[in-house]
């Protein structure tokens, strides 16, 4: 991944964080000057204290940032854009959105919404696939519509994360470069 000298790229993990086989780990391996949010709970994530956590970061920013978001970082960047408004944020790509509203969403993360009752104001993509135990297929194309951006479905490849097994994920990284190109700043 080539960082562009105009932004920074900022991670945003889900419950429990990225671990060392997630592709959103081998993608920061390569930018190691890219962002990384932390929190101080990975296991019960608040809807409040995540959204305080990233609107901190983004405060202390002074360049712009393209958003690189898995599963419950989606719905924080979400949670995050329905708050606050920032030109800091030139798009978001967001992989694996969960629907907090099915029977498989940890009842461990309080606050968050789901992705179709959100909106935004800069430019999205979400990434998806068939068999996403967090989040069905019907429910990312209904976000979609509602935050009116792209939505590809990529097939069978569960939650997307380390489960998944994709390693460093070419098929993902090419889809974010491609989405990063077709922004325009």
């Amino acid at each position: 991944m080539k960082c562009d000298e105009a932004f920074d790229w900022l991670f945003l993990a889900g419950v429990g964080n990225s671990g060392d086989t997630h592709w959103q780990r081998h993608w920061r391996a390569e930018h190691p000057e890219s962002l990384w949010l932390e929190h101080r709970d990975w296991d019960h994530p608040d809807c409040e204290e995540w959204v305080v956590d990233l609107q901190s970061l983004l405060s202390r920013q002074q360049r712009p940032v393209i958003v690189v978001a898995h599963s419950l970082g989606c719905l924080l960047l979400l949670e995050w854009a329905a708050r606050y408004r920032s030109d800091l944020v030139w798009g978001a790509f967001l992989v694996a959105v969960p629907d907090p509203e099915s029977a498989q969403f940890p009842a461990e993360a309080r606050g968050f919404r789901p992705a179709d009752q959100l909106a935004i104001d800069f430019p999205i993509t979400i990434i998806t696939s068939e068999n996403d135990p967090y989040g069905d297929l019907s429910y990312a194309q209904r976000s979609a519509r509602k935050l009116g951006c792209a939505c590809a479905n990529l097939g069978d490849l569960g939650h997307i994360n380390g489960k998944s097994q994709l390693g460093y994920w070419d098929q993902g990284y090419n889809l974010l470069q491609s989405f990063a190109r077709s922004l325009s700043h």
